[in-house]
């Protein structure tokens, strides 16, 4: 069942006394996915938002493995009330896993990535809904959003960040040590212009992340260069062409 990463860029908590609280994101798709319409157009070109909410431990499930749905709402309206295509990611989450996700939401910070596998699965090998193509440009992501508005999620996994606050306070008090206290006033000077670099250490989802993005240019890069190829083939042989009609004439 194909696999699609997306990323958040803006976060909002919406919380009611007399309904569940619920985490609401507006994402992209990642970088380096694709995902093709059947009604036209890319996934990537849509905007996106994803509800998640605490999932409670009595509460009766879809299906054995689904949590959450993949919705594609089609655009409504013309001219100045014309409302362009969007869809919807609708998750719920395990009561531990959602005071985790809370705690890094209310910090301030958003998820680095998360993941879904949606679609509708017919057998071990075959999925409906959301599938892959294989073309003259290599397999593609395709959703059939006409006949599959709505995709059922039966896996979801998220990258949070992890600031590490005690190492950030010592960063701090080192630095404010070095600045120079200002002339009369003895407040500390302005900071410089320039960042000191911190090392860390890359994680599994950076080196993936940056193993995608080496295979997307590799494969830019190939289809660049055959292109060119062609181009010179084609002017040497209407070249010769002409030469010859030259000699001949």
């Amino acid at each position: 069942m194909p696999l699609v990463g997306f990323r958040p860029t803006k976060a909002r908590l919406v919380i009611e006394d007399s309904s569940d609280t619920i985490l609401v994101m507006k994402v992209v798709v990642a970088d380096s996915e694709s995902v093709e319409l059947a009604s036209g157009g890319k996934l990537d070109a849509l905007a996106g938002v994803v509800r998640i909410r605490e999932r409670k431990d009595n509460e009766p499930k879809n299906g054995a493995h689904v949590v959450g749905s993949l919705v594609y709402i089609d655009e409504t309206g013309e001219g100045a009330d014309r409302v362009p295509a969007k869809y919807q990611i609708n998750i719920s989450m395990a009561s531990d896993k959602f005071r985790a996700l809370l705690k890094v939401a209310v910090s301030g910070l958003l998820p680095t990535k998360f993941f879904i596998d949606a679609g509708e699965r017919v057998s071990k090998t075959e999925t409906r809904g959301l599938t892959y193509w294989t073309g003259a440009g290599g397999r593609t992501k395709v959703w059939d959003s006409e006949a599959h508005r709505s995709l059922p999620i039966t896996k979801f996994s998220m990258i949070l960040p992890i600031e590490l606050l005690a190492h950030r306070n010592d960063s701090r008090g080192a630095q404010a040590q070095q600045l120079p206290l200002a002339a009369d006033t003895g407040a500390p000077a302005a900071l410089p212009h320039e960042s000191v670099p911190v090392e860390s250490v890359a994680t599994n989802a950076q080196v993936a992340e940056l193993v995608d993005d080496l295979l997307v240019f590799q494969s830019e890069t190939r289809n660049t260069l055959y292109a060119l190829m062609w181009v010179v083939g084609i002017v040497a042989v209407l070249a010769l062409v002409f030469g010859i009609f030259i000699v001949f004439r």
